[in-house]
Parts: structure tokens; sequence; C-alpha cells
């Protein structure tokens, strides 16, 4: 009996994720089999090659002349029809466009690609940032050639932008699932599973974390339920957000899978493969949703608080690291669980963990040293949400004291016990930058947020973290309801300030199911939201201040401008790239990469 775990696309594919390994790690140490296996990764090696490109432009080519006489006679009566002739129409649209304002870059970007994924994967190109960020512009256009038979929707390295035309509801994303027209990853997926073998595996697990993936994921699901004798199951943060929607879906358990892993899955994953092995019955198996055999969803106990000393180190072996779109591997390592603050009024990160607890110090750096000597590796990102500055001063101390030669990064709260003496001990074990969370520069704003941290010491911060030796990234949310242009611009002015900023990472307010916000949205003069589709992890909404459609351009405008302003700078602008930002800054220093200036013209998107 094994198991498998597997990544789907659409995420960004640079080093291996945790989750798979933390389950393989955690069931190979209770005795059972487990291995894990990339299909995001392998997606992109695959579609991003000479020979798909030029499948793909010759299918929009096609598309373009087969579906006039559809469109001539289109048959609106029928939603699903309305919105397949809806989408043949935007497609045409886009493709047309297409050819006519990028045509002269088509051969270029078909030639240049197999070279291109050479210098993301070869350390000698990689670090000439000429050659890398022209490469990444190649990239990033090969993506756009590929996304054109299945426009609207579009594939990106860094997102998946589902097709527009259709809801969120589980009708239309099922349809999607089931046709190739409106879906790139089923084909892919059909042939894929054809020359893999998945005959000895008696589970495999799927892990879909954001709404990026829900249509790959359950495409994938669905094919492996069809075409293999494994159980499936589905877990994953998103996944969390949305139980209470998912569990009223019949098809979900008849056709895509057969259990739901609800938050943590640690403790779960061991108890369900006792239960798969004979040795458990199914309603002792905590944080499973199930349906029984009249179709009867029963949902299970959550899982009792986890010791994170006593959770298993992530397992990366079967993991093919050279296949990454990275000439090394920045290992992901979790030091505890939640946000020891979780009162973010507009944040849904914690949604679906325990309450928040750290590793010892001790068993952390246990843990580094002992998956950086197995794995070869000396870069490592921290991937929680917040880590106390105290239990980052002693961790930095241990990391000193060992000597591990280590470089990595992680999110950070502003807070004020992060004083000079913490944050050169972090810079000397080997931190080289943190994602500060800034978001707002109006006090009023921050105070709607209830950031909880003392704001007078957040410039003190980033100034004494540049001091320090370290980058400083800080993410910004932009258009907060009720927030005034005035204030708007006030968190621009610190965006500009690369003194202390050296990246920023802005995202646009958005109303999530799971936030605080969602039951205060009134005292932020929120008075209408509705469900945004079954399946997705915000509302749509109207402020008294602002329309969404207005958020987003006030977001577009400032980063259209602002990408524009910071054209010939490394990463002044980046969330996605943060691995190769720890690999450049690793590599060359802080002031290297900040002074830096690219005599190669960036594509703005």
């Amino acid at each position: 009996m094994k198991f498998l775990f597997a990544a789907v696309p659409q995420w960004y594919p640079v080093s291996p994720y945790l989750a798979g390994a933390l389950l393989a790690g955690q069931l190979k140490n209770a005795g059972f089999q487990a291995e894990t296996f990339d299909f995001n990764v392998e997606f992109f090696n695959d579609i991003l090659t000479k020979e798909y490109m030029e499948k793909c432009l010759e299918a929009a080519k096609s598309f373009c002349e087969d579906e006039k006489a559809m469109l001539a006679s289109a048959d609106f009566s029928d939603d699903i029809n309305a919105k397949r002739v809806k989408t043949a129409q935007v497609r045409k649209k886009i493709i047309e466009d297409y050819f006519k304002f990028d045509g002269d870059n088509i051969s270029a970007t078909v030639d240049e690609l197999e070279y291109s994924m050479k210098v993301l994967k070869t350390k000698e190109l990689f670090y000439d940032a000429e050659k890398l960020f022209k490469a990444k512009d190649v990239i990033f256009s090969a993506l756009d050639i590929a996304s054109l038979p299945f426009a609207p929707s579009r594939i990106m390295l860094d997102n998946f932008i589902a097709n527009s035309v259709f809801t969120y509801d589980f009708k239309d994303v099922d349809y999607q699932c089931k046709n190739a027209d409106v879906n790139m990853f089923l084909p892919y997926f059909e042939e894929k599973i054809k020359t893999l073998d998945f005959s000895e595996y008696s589970f495999i697990g799927l892990s879909i974390t954001d709404l990026s993936q829900l249509v790959p994921g359950l495409t994938l699901a669905r094919l492996l339920k069809k075409h293999t004798n494994a159980k499936i199951g589905i877990g994953g943060n998103y996944i969390f957000k949305v139980e209470p929607d998912l569990k009223k879906i019949p098809q979900i358990f008849s056709e895509y899978c057969d259990y739901l892993t609800i938050g943590d899955g640690e403790t779960a994953i061991v108890e369900l493969a006792e239960h798969i092995a004979g040795k458990r019955d199914i309603t002792d198996v905590h944080s499973l949703v199930y349906a029984d055999e009249d179709g009867v969803v029963h949902t299970n106990e959550r899982a009792p608080l986890l010791k994170l000393d006593a959770v298993s180190y992530p397992d990366f072996d079967s993991y093919d690291f050279s296949k990454y779109l990275s000439p090394e591997t920045v290992i992901p390592v979790q030091l505890g669980k939640g946000c020891y603050w979780g009162k973010c009024t507009f944040c849904d990160f914690y949604t679906g963990q325990q309450k928040f607890d750290m590793k010892s110090v001790i068993r952390a750096v246990d843990e580094v040293e002992y998956l950086s000597k197995k794995y070869n590796s000396k870069l490592f990102t921290f991937v929680d949400e917040a880590v106390p500055p105290k239990f980052y001063n002693e961790f930095a101390k241990e990391i000193k004291r060992r000597n591990i030669e280590i470089y990595y990064y992680s999110f950070a709260r502003l807070e004020k016990a992060f004083t000079p003496e913490v944050l050169r001990n972090l810079y000397d074990s080997g931190a080289r930058f943190f994602m500060w969370g800034y978001e707002a520069e109006s006090e009023r704003i921050m105070k709607l947020i209830n950031k909880g941290i003392d704001l007078s010491y957040r410039k003190k911060i980033l100034a004494d973290s540049r001091d320090a030796g370290l980058w400083n990234l800080c993410t910004f949310l932009l258009c907060y309801p009720t927030e005034t242009p005035e204030e708007l611009q006030s968190t621009i002015d610190v965006i500009y300030d690369h003194e202390l900023v050296n990246s920023c990472t802005p995202s646009n307010f958005a109303l999530k199911k799971n936030a605080i916000l969602k039951d205060e949205a009134s005292s932020v003069g929120i008075n209408d939201f509705t469900e945004n589709g079954q399946l997705h992890i915000s509302y749509k909404y109207q402020s008294a201040t602002q329309t969404m459609e207005e958020v987003k351009f006030k977001r577009n405008t400032f980063e259209k401008k602002y990408l524009e302003d910071t054209q010939d700078r490394l990463w002044a602008h980046t969330f996605t790239e943060s691995d190769f930002l720890l690999m450049y800054l690793t590599k060359y220093g802080r002031d290297y990469v900040k002074n830096y200036r690219l005599s190669y013209k960036r594509k703005l998107r």
C-alpha cells in the first residue's frame, strides 16, 4: 500500500512546495510508503517548448477560421451554450489582437524559448541579470501564446486566471473541468496520465491552496478518480475556506474525490492511512469529510492540537529538483502554525489552521540543519504567517552557535521588538530579507485594519533593517474601504521611498468570506455584499465610497506607473519571485541588487 501526494497547477514553478513533502514525511515516519509528484512543474516543463508553442499558434489560427460559422448562428437560449458562444467571441478578439499587436515578436519568442529555460536553470546564466530578465520576458510571452487557444483563460508563471465568462458557481466550474475547449488543463492531463503508472497507489492526495488551482486541481482529481483505482483526497487551505459550500455538492464526492481533508493534515493523514489499511473506522479519522454509500455527507471532528515538535521532517526525496525553473533549490520549512496576532480585519490567511503555536527553537534549527545537509541546499523560506521577534532572535543565536551556513527569508510583522540588535543577529544568521506587512500609511486606515502594531516604529524598523544589511520587501493594501485619495497617496509616497522600501507587493482590498471584516462590513460603509459564486473566496460588494471596479482601477493605475518608473530596477515590484531575490541577495548582497540598473528594457505587463 503506497500513498502519493501531488502538487497541482497553477503555482510558481521555482521550488518544491511544502504540503506534499510534509504529509509524506508524516506517513513514512508512521511506517507507510509515501511519495510526492509535482504536476505543476511537469506542466510548465511540458508546455514551455517550441513544439507546444507551434501547436498553440496553429490552434489559435484555426479557431478564428472554424468559429466564424458558429458565431454567425449563435444561440444564447441556454446559459452554458450562451457562455460558450460568448467565450468564442472574446477568444476571437483576443487572438486577433495578439497577432495584430504582438505578431512581430512571435518568431523570437518561439526561437528563444529553449535558451530562456536554460537561463533559468543554469547558475552561470541565471546570475547574469541581463540574461535572466530577458529570459523571463520570453517565458512570459510564451505563456501568452500557450493561453491563446483557451482565452480568455490565461496561464502565467505566477497566476492562472480562469475563464471570466464563467462564474465560480459549481455548475460552471464543473463544465470547465469536462470540456477541453474552455480548459487547457484537461487535454494536458488526459495525455499526461497516460504516461504515468498509478497502479501501486492506494491513495492520491491533491492540495488546492488558492483559487488559481481550483479548475486545474478539480480537473486532475476527476481524471484520477476516473482512471485509477486509488482513493482520491483533496485538501489545502482553499478547501477549508469553501468547505460549507463543497459539502452541499453531491458531485464532489461522486465524480471528483472520495475525501476532503479539512485544516491541518499531519494528524488526519496517518489516521486516514490506517483506515485505508483496514485498521481504523472511517468515523475515527479526524478532519475528514466524506459521503457514505447513500450519498449522505459526514463531517468528522477536527484533529486535536498538533504538538509541532513531534511532527516529522518534510520529505522531498521524490522531487526532481532539476525540473524547477531555478538553478538552486529553496527549501520551504514551517516554524510554527497560525498567526500570533490573527486579528487583521481583511486577512484570511489563518483560515483552516489550528491556534498559534511554534516549534521549539532547538527543534526548528535541528530540522533546518538536517534538510540543508540532506538536500545539499543553503537556501530556505520559512512559510509562516508571522514569527515572533523573540523566537527569531533565539533561532538566529542558535544558528550562529552551531555555525550553520544558511540564507533565508520570511514574513514578519513590524513589531518594535525587532530592535537593531535583533535585526543584526538575524542578518548574521543568514536572513536576507523580510516581507513586512506595512499595509497603509494612514493611521486611521491602520486602526480600521487592526494591525496591532505601534505605527510610530514602522519606519525606524525599516531603517534599522536596512542598516543591518537586510532587504525590505513591504506588502501594501490599497483602497481599504473609506480610504481617501489623500490617504492612498500617502501610502504610495512610502512605496516610492526606495531607501526604506526596496520591493513592494501591492494588493487591492477584497472582502474575503472568512475575514473578520465580513461580520463588521457596515463599520466601513459596506452595506451590500453578495456571493461571487459558490466556490469563490471573496464577495462582490458595494462600498459607500468606491466600487470594486474603482478599487481595481486605482490599483492598476498605480502599478502601471510604478512599473514604468522602476523598469530598470531588480525586483522593485515582486512577490512570487522571492526565491530569485533570495538567490541574488545571497550571491551579490543587498547594495548590489539595490543599485543595479538593467540595460535590457523589460516588457511592461
